[in-house]
């Protein structure tokens, strides 16, 4: 299929260079780690506590964070649901536009919504307390609302390229069951990125072997085309490693407090590490192209998005608390949540210095949006954050500082491919006129350029005198990159070249 959103060849030429080049100094940092092995395992109890003062609020839930599953649930997710519920499971297996067996679903032809109204049962969720099917239930009717929801939106999309608008009401049979499972849950009663459309969206082909990229698969799908299955895959696969940035960015901050520079130098390598593998796997199954219009559709909100003109009534709500059947309710989606990985970048590493309140990954309600125990975590990293900052005390060692400006790179190489591959889509022409747009890309463009200028700053502050040449020569590779991005960023801002990134695509 042709792609229907070219990369322009500037930002394409400068983002290979950027992978190419990140994974070379991911490997020059990591071969110092064997030299500083011995000073390390004798001194890690100190930081090791102050690790160990991170604990689940909800140790029940199958989203809990820790060092062995890191944003992935506990569990994997349950593929199939209780046979309580044939029907529902039917209506899902029936629903994508391009289902398995090489036949249309029924959101191909529009017949999703009648087939809801007519056939899905009012299931009775009240008994169901078990977290895995909680989740998977949370899951499927997360996906069958934005399906309901968003139907006519993707029908008039494909003909002529503008959402119109989606339906206001969300059945009964649909919201009143969604309602209660949210509740349980503390969860929103919308499709958001971790429990609903990635993380818990996943199967093992083989259950006795890793969930790697070859061995997994969706469980629910939208369009079913091949961007949407590497959507999802690439997002579980590149989580594999969230464990170990977990355990890095706890052992950061303890050591920072603790005053252990061996430990600090480890967590940062072990955290570059981690990052450019996620970073690798994200290149190679996020491929921007006009597949991505196929489902993106159907990762909107019903926040602030112009299909929604004043949210969305939840029909048959009137007996749940916090809910009205006669009151629109606004939510943010899939594509305004992102992934994990930016919000823990961003407070780890106080990102948000750099920029305006309300500008980042983790800004405008985004992290309240994640499962309970996702929120816990990120509150206890950003108020250890401040107490020790990660910045402030790799610059009073060359090597520390050495390490850092290499994890540095690693979250310009991850947040460059978020902004290159919105910056190119072309599929949302209709809300580009938005002055709201222009701003919000501007304001992404300065944060993407600050981190770059990070850098600078940071290695202009390093005694490279102190460096091997290995370290020498990869802080000089990662300086010339960002002084690339830098330029060409600050070149697009000058200019003033028309391209807008709405709120609603911080996705990849």
């Amino acid at each position: 299929m042709a792609s229907l959103i070219p990369r322009t060849k500037a930002a394409g030429m400068l983002l290979n260079k950027t992978r190419m080049l990140g994974q070379q100094n991911a490997r020059h940092f990591s071969a110092c780690a064997a030299k500083h092995q011995a000073a390390v395992v004798s001194s890690q109890t100190s930081s090791k506590q102050a690790a160990d003062s991170w604990t689940n609020v909800n140790t029940g839930s199958e989203f809990t964070v820790s060092s062995q599953s890191g944003f992935l649930p506990r569990r994997d997710p349950l593929p199939v649901l209780p046979g309580y519920f044939e029907k529902l499971e039917e209506i899902l297996h029936e629903m994508p536009i391009y289902k398995g067996d090489g036949t249309y679903g029924l959101l191909h032809s529009g017949r999703f919504g009648e087939r809801v109204e007519r056939e899905l049962p009012m299931y009775d969720v009240d008994f169901v307390f078990d977290n895995r099917i909680l989740g998977a239930l949370y899951r499927d009717y997360t996906f069958l609302a934005s399906a309901y929801l968003l139907e006519p939106c993707d029908i008039q999309f494909r003909l002529a390229r503008n959402y119109g608008l989606a339906r206001r009401i969300l059945p009964a049979n649909i919201a009143k069951p969604l309602q209660t499972i949210a509740a349980r849950l503390n969860a929103q009663p919308f499709l958001e990125h971790s429990m609903g459309f990635t993380f818990y969206n996943y199967r093992r082909k083989d259950v006795s072997a890793p969930a790697s990229i070859d061995n997994i698969e969706p469980i629910r799908r939208f369009s079913g085309c091949d961007a949407e299955n590497s959507y999802i895959v690439g997002h579980v696969a590149a989580a594999q490693h969230t464990g170990a940035m977990v355990e890095a960015s706890l052992e950061l901050l303890g050591s920072c407090q603790s005053n252990n520079r061996a430990v600090f130098d480890q967590a940062l390598q072990k955290y570059t590490a981690a990052m450019d593998k996620v970073n690798g796997i994200l290149s190679r199954t996020l491929m921007n192209n006009g597949e991505y219009a196929s489902f993106r559709t159907y990762l909107s909100g019903c926040k602030s998005q112009p299909m929604f003109s004043t949210g969305v009534i939840y029909e048959g709500t009137e007996d749940v608390p916090f809910s009205s059947a006669s009151a629109a309710r606004q939510f943010l989606g899939v594509a305004q949540s992102s992934n994990p990985i930016a919000s823990l970048n961003t407070h780890l590493f106080q990102l948000s210095n750099l920029s305006p309140q309300g500008t980042l990954p983790c800004s405008d309600g985004i992290d309240r949006l994640r499962p309970e125990n996702y929120r816990a975590f990120f509150a206890h990293i950003a108020d250890n954050a401040r107490n020790g900052s990660i910045q402030s005390y790799a610059l009073q060692s060359p090597v520390s500082s050495a390490h850092y400006t290499a994890v540095l790179d690693q979250v310009l190489a991850y947040r460059y491919r978020q902004w290159a591959n919105l910056r190119d889509s072309i599929h949302l022409q209709t809300l580009r006129s938005s002055s709201e747009f222009r701003t919000y890309l501007d304001v992404q463009t300065r944060h993407i350029r600050d981190i770059a200028e990070l850098i600078l700053r940071t290695r202009s502050n390093t005694d490279l005198e102190v460096l091997t040449s290995t370290q020498r020569a990869a802080t000089d590779n990662i300086a010339h990159r960002a002084e690339i991005v830098r330029r060409s960023l600050s070149r697009i801002l000058e200019d003033g070249e028309p391209s807008q990134l709405p709120t609603s695509m911080i996705a990849y």
